[in-house]
């Protein structure tokens, strides 16, 4: 493993002065540095020395920064790369970080201090990747010996091998039911345990037919034949029904096999009582409903809240399919008077219970940090305001649990009808203006809250008029597949909210859930499916009086 002064960063910006101010705070670290203008000059200098680690710029003539990223990692995929940019590159950051081109996302201005332990931690990551890639190489040897080894020693163990299995083999079998049956299907002999599970003796039932132990509407068995196997499709092992001496029932297990005896050919039936394992089954499959049902519960109170039916100028609807396993969607309304209301969606990334309470835990926060802001100011805080202190107090917690999660808040004043909205990498909002009939999708520019430890967060404000209608939905609708591999998408979901606009919003979401269980051609999902439709009506103004 390499020591930190044998390692070579190379530094790559097409501005000479962020390169020369980059060389002179990093001036004390012991690492070599290289410095290159250009994503062309950056892979000269790979082609004659050895680079360890590269941070380049984003936004660069000719070569960007990201085809630079790509084709390091074509030609040096054990190389580890950073990227620099600003916050205006959002959709390049997010693809780079999604298709795994980078290490770690380096926001500008650079900090001397924060850069430098950014680059310590890549090479604290380059160094352990190479220690666990050397020590991978040396047990692959190791393991290529014992392999050799055990090769050899099966080679000796042949016969031991053979004898053992021959032992086990009989030793099972003495613990189920053994029957050895002649050509017209009577049981010439059977051992003590299927002596007493079924409740017939040897001595006092010789003679016996086997089929008067398996119930009638058990599969059949092919008798005259002792060396055929079951009827139907060839199969060696058959579940039935057997039935015992006092007229119970037992669920069976069934092998037929053949042995060949000095008078002929005789089938040999093994029958296993499987019952404590079907209690098993039913025992697991009743745990893992209940398990869901917890689960489905947990959601239903934790992450989701009530849709509000008090507010005039809206209708809005909710469809809401979980998983059948825990997962990160939630949802939160906040109503401050009747014309006046917050809407609230988010999906945690990940599955299972740190989800599910990160998700609760965020939505605590908001309502929280909404309370602590009306009390001090009197009034109701702008959007940006609260995610921005939301974010303050998360930020850092988030960031140690290595988790994120997108969110959309979108405000409704309906008696100015003007709505604001935050969009922190959630799915883009889809506005169906009545006036046009089409729809529009309205995109935020933030990233997910977790993903950056400073964040200023943008707000966006626009009009709604009668017929409007407003569309928040989940990742589990958009990225659902159908069987044959095509993705649902936005634009399918857009075109739905088009072709039916002229829906109430309760019908609408039954229509909306329709589709998607016919386009998947399942009522199960592999992730939460979250969808709120929002209405404005025509008359809130008559409601109010």
């Amino acid at each position: 493993m390499k020591n930190p002064e044998e390692l070579t960063v190379l530094f790559v910006d097409d501005e000479p002065d962020i390169l020369s101010s980059l060389s002179r705070f990093l001036k004390r670290e012991p690492y070599r540095k290289l410095i290159a203008e250009s994503g062309a000059s950056a892979l000269a200098l790979m082609d004659e020395a050895e680079v360890d680690i590269i941070v380049s710029d984003l936004r660069m003539p000719g070569m960007n920064g990201l085809e630079l990223i790509s084709e390091v990692k074509r030609r040096k995929p054990g190389t580890v790369r950073m990227m620099l940019s600003g916050s205006q590159d959002i959709d390049q950051i997010i693809e780079a970080i999604n298709t795994g081109e980078v290490f770690r996302f380096i926001p500008k201005p650079v900090e001397p201090d924060s850069f430098r332990a950014i680059v310590n931690d890549a090479i604290d990551y380059y160094r352990l990747k190479t220690e666990r890639e050397e020590l991978f190489n040396e047990l692959s040897v190791k393991n290529g010996q014992l392999t050799a080894a055990n090769e050899a020693l099966q080679k000796l163990a042949v016969d031991l091998k053979r004898s053992d299995e021959q032992f086990r083999s009989m030793n099972d079998a003495a613990h189920d039911a053994v029957f050895m049956l002649d050509e017209s299907g009577s049981v010439i002999y059977r051992n003590i345990a299927a002596e007493n599970m079924f409740g017939y003796l040897r001595h006092t039932h010789a003679g016996q037919r086997f089929c008067d132990l398996i119930a009638g509407n058990s599969v059949e068995i092919d008798l005259q034949s002792p060396c055929s196997s079951f009827s139907g499709d060839d199969k060696r092992v058959l579940e039935m029904e057997g039935v015992r001496r006092d007229g119970t029932t037992l669920p069976l297990e069934i092998s037929k096999g053949c042995v060949h005896l000095e008078n002929g050919a005789h089938s040999v039936i093994i029958a296993r009582d499987i019952t404590t394992r079907i209690e098993e089954q039913r025992s697991r499959l009743q745990y893992e409903n209940l398990q869901r049902e917890l689960e489905s519960e947990i959601e239903r109170k934790l992450l989701q809240s009530p849709v509000p039916l008090s507010l005039l100028g809206a209708e809005i609807s909710r469809f809401m399919q979980p998983s059948g396993h825990l997962d990160g969607d939630f949802t939160e309304f906040i109503v401050y008077n009747p014309f006046i209301a917050d809407l609230l969606i988010g999906d945690v990334m990940g599955h299972g219970i740190q989800s599910a309470l990160v998700g609760a835990g965020l939505k605590s926060l908001f309502l929280k940090t909404l309370a602590q802001r009306q009390i001090v100011i009197g009034e109701l805080p702008a959007l940006r305001q609260l995610f921005t202190q939301v974010h303050q107090r998360c930020i850092h917690e988030l960031i140690e649990l290595g988790t994120f999660a997108t969110i959309l808040c979108v405000r409704l004043d309906l008696s100015n009808r003007q709505c604001a909205m935050v969009d922190c990498g959630h799915n883009p909002l889809i506005h169906m203006q009545s006036r046009s009939g089409r729809c529009i999708l309205r995109k935020g520019s933030n990233l997910p809250i977790g993903m950056m430890e400073r964040e200023e967060y943008g707000e966006i404000s626009f009009s709604v008029e009668n017929g409007d209608l407003l569309v928040l939905y989940s990742d589990g609708i958009t990225e659902s597949h159908s069987p044959d591999g095509e993705m649902f998408g936005i634009d399918r979901l857009a075109l739905l909210i088009e072709r039916h606009a002229g829906l109430a919003a309760d019908e609408m979401i039954g229509m909306v859930r329709r589709e998607l269980f016919d386009f998947c051609r399942s009522e199960s999902f592999d992730d939460d499916v979250t969808c709120i439709i929002i209405r404005i009506r025509e008359a809130y103004r008559e409601d109010a009086s």
